[in-house]
């Protein structure tokens, strides 16, 4: 038997599906902005990079850390307060707090260097044989806040110049990324810029190489000359790099794979990638240090 819903019943039905959708989004939005633990509150502080609203410290917390915080906090103008490790599992809704909570304002992300910017960077590089050419990192839409983050934090490991993003589905720079990204979201320049196309060929209108990372190149990884000022774009693990912005890098490279498993994951990838253009740009260095000392 089938029942008739009365058209008030049924947008009261509909008004309380929103609102129950608007407290999830608010909860959601609300969850992000809480930083949490010990290491990636007080590497935040000490970075004083991303500004902090207010920070939540424990009863119980050992004397000696409350004082650092709390100098710390007078230092940079945040609001402290002192509650129950109870009140901070309510606040971030998360049990692994030790002790220590803090809520973020919006990640300060940077603008692109301009073109004469860039021109000068990468001449300043061919001209000082003896430093390490820089590497860019250009990121095609990494929604997985895990994989972004641990990829800034292979940036951080081999002093990328720079991580561009864009502004369509892509990750945040959440407290969630900073965690997985152990604090490297603290000392990258994070760039953000609505066209990565425009982006790349602002790039190598500067001088600088556009390298693809795909598992459809024909070029080996190890075989290909990656020493030069250089942007790496890597893609997002569901559909790799988008075409228009393939289209304007001027080459492809692969990792090769040996085993039965075609491809890695995108934080993975990233990593070795990484690894080899800084190692040999660290080769290319040494090699001209040593032939201009000879010479």
């Amino acid at each position: 038997m089938r029942f008739a819903v009365l058209p008030e019943l049924r947008a009261l039905s509909r008004k309380q599906l929103t609102i129950a959708s608007n407290r999830r989004q608010l909860a959601a939005s609300h969850q992000r902005s809480w930083l949490w633990g010990h290491h990636a509150v007080m590497e935040t502080l000490r970075a004083r990079r991303w500004p902090i609203d207010e920070l939540f410290i424990a009863n119980e917390l050992p004397e000696d850390q409350k004082l650092l915080l709390r100098d710390a906090a007078d230092q940079l103008q945040i609001l402290l307060h002192q509650t129950s490790t109870e009140r901070l599992r309510q606040l971030s809704g998360r049990t692994d707090t030790q002790g220590l909570l803090a809520r973020m304002q919006e990640y300060p992300l940077e603008k692109l260097p301009t073109e004469a910017e860039l021109a000068l960077e990468q001449k300043q590089a061919v001209d000082r044989v003896s430093e390490t050419p820089p590497l860019y990192v250009c990121l095609d839409r990494i929604q997985d806040p895990h994989n972004f983050g641990a990829i800034l934090r292979n940036c951080d490991a081999v002093l990328a110049a720079g991580v561009i993003i864009g502004c369509q589905q892509q990750a945040a720079v959440t407290p969630h990324v900073a965690r997985a990204s152990s604090g490297a979201v603290n000392h990258l320049r994070i760039m953000q810029t609505d066209s990565l196309t425009a982006a790349m060929l602002q790039f190598a209108a500067a001088g600088f190489r556009i390298a693809a990372a795909s598992e459809k190149a024909t070029d080996d990884l190890w075989n290909t000359p990656l020493h030069q000022p250089t942007v790496l774009v890597i893609g997002t693990e569901a559909t790799g790099i988008a075409a228009d912005l393939l289209s304007c890098c001027d080459l492809q490279v692969r990792i090769p794979m040996q085993g039965q498993v075609g491809s890695l994951n995108a934080a993975v990838a990233a990593g070795i990638l990484m690894f080899e253009c800084r190692r040999q740009a660290e080769a290319w260095s040494s090699h001209n240090t040593e032939k201009k000392t000879h010479d």
